[in-house]
């Protein structure tokens, strides 16, 4: 079995254990990340100065600010979009509670870019981990 096989299947054990599930896991997942970004700020500055030339403003302004706006509205919406959702009712569910539970289905790959490494790798992790699914991320390369 190959490394990502074997990657694969430890994200797919760890989501089948239910872990992720719980509203309250994920919000601390989600604080802990924008925790972690506002940490490392200044070496994630430096890094995109060093690999990509880019300026500390055009770091702030294109890659971390949006980082913590999405974190921001995750947390504060994440209940409301976890919450079952009514759905119409026809002849044959008349008597029925019909609804949509949104749930978390499995475990998913990001790919990054290299132009935008950390808005495009860790906006797709927060919608995962709002989501309750398991996430791991690879950034681009030919």
């Amino acid at each position: 079995m190959s490394a990502e096989q074997q990657v694969v299947q430890r994200a797919r054990k760890a989501f089948h254990s239910g872990r992720a599930k719980p509203l309250q896991f994920r919000v601390h997942q989600l604080k802990c990340l924008r925790h972690f970004i506002r940490e490392r700020q200044a070496d994630i500055t430096a890094a995109l100065k060093k690999d990509l030339n880019k300026t500390e403003q055009a770091t702030l302004l294109y890659e971390l600010l949006s980082l913590e706006g999405e974190i921001s509205l995750a947390v504060d919406r994440l209940a409301e979009w976890a919450a079952p959702r009514p759905v119409e009712k026809n002849l044959l569910t008349l008597f029925d509670q019909v609804f949509i539970q949104p749930e978390p289905l499995g475990v998913v790959l990001i790919i990054g870019a290299w132009n935008y490494p950390w808005t495009l790798t860790l906006q797709p992790l927060i919608g995962a981990i709002a989501a309750g699914v398991y996430a791991f991320s690879q950034t681009y390369c030919l």
